[in-house]
């Protein structure tokens, strides 16, 4: 059953935002979360669209495969997110596939009953066009970063937005692993090893699944161009 902190959480998201309780519970009367394990396919392309997904916690990477047989990501979400919401709302087939990429605890819901009561709460229809405009925001920056901004400064600001604070030292465990990192970046793995064997001068240093910063605002000064040089990853 959805608990007071998993209702926080979807309260937050720009579909169900601003909704009467009544509302919100007609939506959600037939969903229940679900863990899902790492490794979990949610879709696969071109399937249809049955339902959508709420991330309550954990991870989940949406992705296209390349023609070479490789990934290509979209993106991935995490608690407080909502996944293929669009292809649920106008019916049809996923565009990509998703993966449970660290242990999750999702919210799916069923496409059909959700579409039935947009007729009924017309304030559904209005949030949904203003979630799918804040994602094509998303995809713009995303794509402006991937073509403007180096490798080295696309791992910084990885790294910053993962920061629980602004200034002084921090220690950041990275959400995923490294190879889905690299992907969700553009940029090879070993690419990746490189930048932040580069970083440590900066004072970034990298255990297993941990990243150490020693002055987070000094990092952001250079994330900002001031003290990075352009590094050649390959």
């Amino acid at each position: 059953m959805l608990n007071d902190e998993d209702l926080e959480i979807i309260r937050q998201i720009p579909l169900f935002g601003h909704l009467p309780d009544d509302a919100l519970a007609k939506l959600l009367g037939n969903s229940f979360p679900k863990d899902y394990p790492k490794g979990k396919v949610l879709f696969i392309r071109d399937e249809p669209a049955s339902c959508f997904y709420i991330v309550l916690d954990g991870w989940v990477k949406v992705y296209r495969e390349t023609s070479d047989g490789d990934e290509a990501v979209l993106g991935v979400f995490t608690r407080g997110e909502s996944i293929a919401e669009a292809a649920a709302f106008v019916g049809g087939n996923y565009p990509a596939s998703a993966q449970v990429v660290e242990q999750a605890r999702l919210l799916p819901i069923l496409s059909a009953p959700f579409s039935s009561h947009i007729t009924d709460i017309p304030e559904i229809a209005m949030n949904m066009l203003a979630s799918m405009s804040k994602r094509a925001h998303q995809h713009v920056a995303e794509i402006e970063q991937l073509k403007t901004r180096s490798a080295t400064l696309r791992v910084v600001d990885f790294l910053l937005k993962l920061c629980p604070v602004d200034e002084g030292s921090a220690v950041v465990a990275l959400p995923y692993d490294k190879t889905l990192i690299s992907r969700r970046l553009g940029m090879q793995p070993e690419s990746l090893s490189r930048i932040l064997a580069k970083l440590r001068k900066l004072g970034v240093k990298t255990e297993q699944n941990r990243v150490m910063i020693s002055d987070v605002a000094s990092l952001r000064e250079s994330g900002d161009g001031s003290g990075i040089e352009e590094m050649k990853t390959g």
